[in-house]
């Protein structure tokens, strides 16, 4: 029979750790401990030793590095995003009036940047909660409970926790959770424990790993122009963090539903400001798909952070041209058309869906 106590990984002989500064090479031993204390074992144990499964041990394996594999990048790089942001941005801040400022977030440059007309229309158009948008902060909330649960998490109570914080903390979501019916809120719970419970069952117990430096919903901010201008995003969750200049940090967007271009480029934009407030990059950026339990990692580099800042102007140029009636905005039909709010007057997006197969609609959706 299986021992009833709780197997953990030694801190003091794991070789492999997320945001771990150096490699250690000790003997493997194992600490057999009886009662309800835990167990030490090494990590040449198998997996189901150590207390993770399978999809566990591959975030391990994935986003975890030694000190040699967390780059260094050269000095003046920040300096040089701050410089590339101020003079392609300058014209902007300029025509923008002395009381104004703009905020720029990856949900108005990945609209911007998608399909213009869309991006116009959403901008004129009311905020709405609905169970498939609420399922998303719900979850988010109840995996940052999680991760600082002091016993075992449950998804349902996590979600039940989750509802009741963001009904009572003034969240921008909290009249539509009080007026929520009974037959959508039971909907809701359902969802989002799916979800909380896809992030228990294939992310390793972070709570067990407090090295790892675990920080949920965190907070990005960088103000440039003389405030005219602010750059604002938040990460889903981080783990690890730098040494001096020593990239370690690693951010994660915990995604439901299909993979997207513009997951990738949230992500860039969160390490471009994460570069340009504290001048060390993260080391790694990720999207994690509860759905899958898989990730989807990515190194950073200076070329994406360059890239990063290009877009940020790009999008932040082409959006005040639409806002000030500069120009007419431009329709790019896809999948999203399926979805859009637009969809029944929007000749540009009925024709491409009616000319695309609905077999390639299955798999694009």
């Amino acid at each position: 029979m299986a021992p009833s106590h709780a197997v953990y990984m030694d801190d003091r002989i794991a070789d492999r750790e997320v945001g771990n500064t150096g490699q250690r090479l000790l003997r493997p031993r194992v600490r057999y401990v009886s009662g309800p204390r835990v167990r030490y074992v090494s990590e040449t144990t198998p997996n189901a030793l150590l207390g993770l499964n399978e999809a566990q041990e591959r975030v391990v394996q994935e986003l975890g590095a030694t000190g040699e594999q967390r780059p260094v990048f050269p000095d003046g790089l920040a300096v040089g995003l701050r410089e590339r942001l101020t003079t392609g941005l300058q014209s902007v801040a300029a025509n923008l009036d002395d009381s104004d400022n703009l905020f720029i977030s990856k949900f108005l440059l990945s609209q911007v940047l998608g399909c213009e007309a869309r991006h116009i229309h959403e901008l004129q158009r009311e905020f709405a909660w609905s169970v498939p948008v609420a399922r998303g902060t719900v979850a988010h909330k109840a995996i940052e409970l999680s991760v600082h649960w002091r016993t075992v998490p449950v998804a349902n109570e996590l979600v039940d926790q989750s509802i009741a914080t963001l009904t009572n903390n003034g969240s921008p979501i909290a009249d539509y959770l009080l007026h929520l019916p009974e037959a959508e809120r039971a909907q809701l719970r359902s969802e989002a424990a799916n979800s909380t419970q896809a992030f228990l069952d294939g992310f390793p117990p972070l709570r067990a790993k407090p090295q790892w430096r675990p920080a949920v919903e965190v907070r990005g901010r960088y103000e440039f122009l003389n405030s005219k201008l602010v750059l604002s995003g938040k990460v889903d969750l981080t783990l690890g963090g730098p040494t001096g200049d020593r990239s370690g940090r690693v951010f994660i967007d915990l995604k439901t539903g299909r993979r997207s271009r513009t997951h990738v480029d949230d992500l860039r934009f969160y390490a471009l400001i994460e570069t340009v407030r504290y001048g060390t990059p993260p080391r790694a950026l990720a999207s994690y798909y509860l759905d899958e339990s898989r990730l989807s990692v990515e190194t950073v580099s200076q070329d994406l952070l360059w890239s990063a800042a290009d877009r940020v102007i790009a999008g932040v140029e082409r959006h005040q041209t639409l806002l000030n009636g500069e120009d007419v905005p431009i329709y790019r039909p896809g999948i999203a058309c399926r979805w859009c709010p637009m969809q029944s007057e929007c000749e540009t997006g009925k024709a491409w869906l009616a000319a695309t197969d609905e077999d390639e609609l299955q798999i694009l959706s």
